[in-house]
């Protein structure tokens, strides 16, 4: 077990091979040279703060205006998942915002409707974002809004932002746009998106709904330095994570905390993008607690070994509590966070009785720093994992094939 003020590691029912062991610890420790080195763009990025002054700048187009009510973020996968991450753990422990956040990510009309019957065209603003500014859904859902916006008279160059990292008008179709409707554009960094979201792409909207940059890379670079310092978590995660892959095993997340969903979202794009290369890798699928305990618990438990089981849970046993009553209930006196608590106890020791890999991540409650932290410590496992399985975490070749497909058949329309 590993424990530090902020979370505890626990696993139970996998072997340590030695031989994996010394490759990790080789791995981490060429890892931990090239981030002293800067020769990790992610890692180089949050030791700085150079950019900082620029993403607040930005987020003024949007918060300067004192009939601002409504933000709406135009941008799928690592575009808005790492911000969503960021916001919604800010969210929990500020839930008198009154910015309201909006995700345009689906091509979905009854999605899109939903969001634009529920905003004021008046006093909404938008930021798109797309790195390759070819992303089908960010480029049809920008136009449905300017549109929507033109059709109530508002002036879309005071309405809407646009990031994208190559600012050539020639060379995407989203900045053909920016250029016919003048709007006003910011340069996406060079990282991949689902490394992005200690970079402007996740930033800039967490700084918008009132969430301090400076903050967010101060606790990225103590969490890196912790981590770097005081490796046995990490050892400890990859070892798991690589052991349990190589056995051919689906990586389940079983989260506890309704807010955490948004970064489990994000941790499984970051997982599956980075590590499912050239016929290696393992599924990861999500669940949550304890909703899903009476959907997929019978699955788990008594169906085939095919899964270990990651549970990321609250150490926060507060909340509404049961009133106490004459009839002798069970749960009379307990907090709804003690109950939640002991379900999930009670989950991760059926599955370790049942002989399936497990693994526990707790952390005290659900907030930005927090999720900071979990999001540099899964950089690390990921690219450590990655480095055992001998594949490149920065690539999605596959997905690009898909985008040509998509280009394809939309031009034979």
């Amino acid at each position: 077990m590993v424990d530090n003020k902020n979370n505890i590691f626990s696993s139970a029912n996998w072997e340590i091979n030695n031989e994996l062991l010394k490759k990790t610890k080789h791995i981490l420790s060429s890892l931990k040279n090239n981030i002293n080195n800067n020769k990790i763009p992610l890692f180089s990025l949050i030791q700085t703060d150079e950019d900082i002054d620029e993403i607040i700048k930005n987020s003024k187009y949007f918060t300067s205006d004192k009939n601002f009510t409504d933000f709406v973020l135009i941008g799928t996968g690592g575009s808005s998942l790492g911000a969503d991450a960021l916001i919604q753990a800010y969210l929990n422990d500020n839930i008198d915002k009154k910015i309201k956040f909006h995700i345009l990510d689906s091509l979905d009309p009854n999605s899109v409707s939903k969001i634009l019957n529920s905003i004021n065209a008046k006093s909404s603003k938008f930021l798109a974002i797309s790195k390759s500014g070819k992303t089908t859904e960010t480029i049809a859902l920008l136009l449905i809004i300017i549109e929507w916006l033109l059709s109530k008279n508002i002036k879309i160059n005071n309405s809407i932002m646009v990031m994208c990292e190559n600012l050539n008008k020639n060379e995407n179709d989203l900045m053909k746009i920016v250029e016919e409707y003048s709007l006003k554009v910011t340069q996406h960094e060079n990282i991949g998106g689902r490394f992005s979201v200690l970079s402007s792409t996740g930033l800039l909207p967490a700084t918008i709904m009132g969430i301090n940059p400076y903050e967010v890379r101060n606790v990225a670079r103590k969490a890196l330095r912790s981590i770097l310092d005081h490796d046995s978590f990490i050892l400890s995660s990859s070892v798991f994570s690589q052991t349990n892959t190589l056995n051919g095993k689906l990586n389940c997340i079983i989260h506890y905390g309704d807010n955490l969903e948004a970064f489990v979202n994000w941790y499984k794009q970051l997982w599956n993008e980075s590590l499912g290369k050239d016929s290696k890798g393992s599924f990861l699928l999500t669940a949550k607690g304890s909703i899903d305990q009476h959907s997929q618990l019978q699955m788990w438990l008594d169906g085939p070994n095919l899964a270990n089981y990651t549970f990321i849970r609250l150490n926060n046993e507060e909340g509404y509590k049961i009133p106490i009553t004459n009839n002798n209930i069970l749960l009379s006196g307990l907090t709804l966070g003690k109950i939640q608590s002991v379900m999930a106890d009670s989950t991760y020791a059926a599955l370790k009785d049942s002989h399936r890999s497990v693994r526990s991540l707790s952390i005290s409650n659900i907030t930005v720093e927090n999720v900071v932290e979990l999001m540099v410590k899964f950089f690390i496992e990921v690219l450590v994992v990655a480095e055992l399985m001998e594949v490149d975490p920065y690539t999605q070749n596959a997905v690009e094939k898909i985008k040509i497909n998509v280009a394809k058949r939309l031009k034979k329309i």
